[in-house]
């Protein structure tokens, strides 16, 4: 979408009357009793400004942030301004996963400065009250955090204390769960790391998924307690090289995601569905319910059923 019209889309949803924010609604897959409530992970504006997601009714969204974007401020500032200022005030409950910096993939903040950054962040948006601490923390090729459970965990704890009293809700980490013997290290050390209590944890299960399997979400189950929220979860159009352009494999993905992966555990508590439209020269990951064109694929007429809404 051009920047000039999606600003004038923002400006105009921002003259709404804002929604109570601690009257979220809720909305489930139909059919599954006590199932786990649906979002959708998503970082362009203009997805919530669609009338069809707002057709919906999904009033909760994730997004990823880098840790020290208050910081850099410039274009991408400005865009989760209105980012945020879009789900306010139309009532939506964000859920910020942190992640690597824009200047560098392998800047690693300290304690110190990651918590430095976080209070910037609630300075600047004091109603978002919802975190998790790294997106895809255990995965190296991409994060600077992948091979570093402890240091990972320290700023759990870090936005643990931040939040006490109830000021906000704090996920561990977005864990990719892959299978790999380096996740699973990177799981014991970071468990080991963070103690014992009562924690949330954030997953992230596309390579389930898009196999048909629960294997690698078992796995994960087996070596945590406690909620899971899987932060990011797509039917996959393509994928890099492993999976090309195939519409027909991501509609049965797509069922299979909508129908038998959320019955995998009565302790996944939220599936945020990932993402709404394909991005335009992306052509790394495509796992959107509208194309380019923003016209809907079979995908977005299957998650609208599963979630008994009537696809506009």
């Amino acid at each position: 979408m051009p920047l000039p019209l999606l600003l004038t889309l923002v400006t105009l949803a921002s003259t709404t009357p804002a929604a109570d924010a601690a009257r979220v609604s809720d909305t489930r897959i139909k059919g599954i009793r006590g199932g786990p409530l649906i979002g959708l992970s998503d970082n362009r504006p203009e997805a919530l400004l669609d009338r069809r997601f707002q057709a919906s009714r999904i009033k909760r969204v994730r997004l990823t942030v880098p840790f020290d974007q208050i910081a850099r401020g410039g274009a991408r500032l400005r865009l989760l301004d209105w980012y945020f200022g879009a789900a306010k005030d139309q009532g939506i409950e964000p859920l910020v996963s942190f992640y690597r910096s824009s200047a560098s993939r392998r800047l690693l903040p300290s304690p110190a400065s990651f918590r430095r950054h976080f209070r910037r962040f609630r300075e600047r948006y004091p109603w978002v009250r919802t975190f998790s601490t790294w997106n895809e923390a255990n995965f190296p090729a991409a994060q600077p955090t992948g091979n570093h459970p402890r240091r990972t965990a320290q700023f759990y704890n870090l936005l643990r204390r931040e939040c006490a009293g109830g000021r906000c809700t704090v996920l561990t980490a977005d864990f990719r769960a892959d299978g790999s013997s380096h996740s699973a290290w990177w799981l014991r050390e970071f468990k080991r790391s963070i103690g014992g209590g009562r924690h949330i944890w954030g997953l992230v299960s596309h390579p389930d998924v898009n196999r048909q399997s629960t294997d690698r979400t078992r796995a994960f189950l087996r070596a945590t307690r406690g909620p899971v929220w899987a932060t990011e979860i797509g039917a996959v159009n393509f994928f890099g090289k492993g999976f090309r352009p195939n519409l027909r494999r991501q509609t049965s993905a797509m069922r299979y995601l909508m129908t038998r992966y959320p019955r995998v555990s009565k302790r996944l508590d939220r599936m945020y569905i990932y993402h709404w439209q394909a991005a335009p020269g992306n052509r790394q990951w495509d796992s959107a319910l509208l194309n380019v064109r923003s016209r809907p694929r079979p995908a977005y007429y299957i998650f609208f059923r599963a979630i008994g809404r009537r696809a506009p």
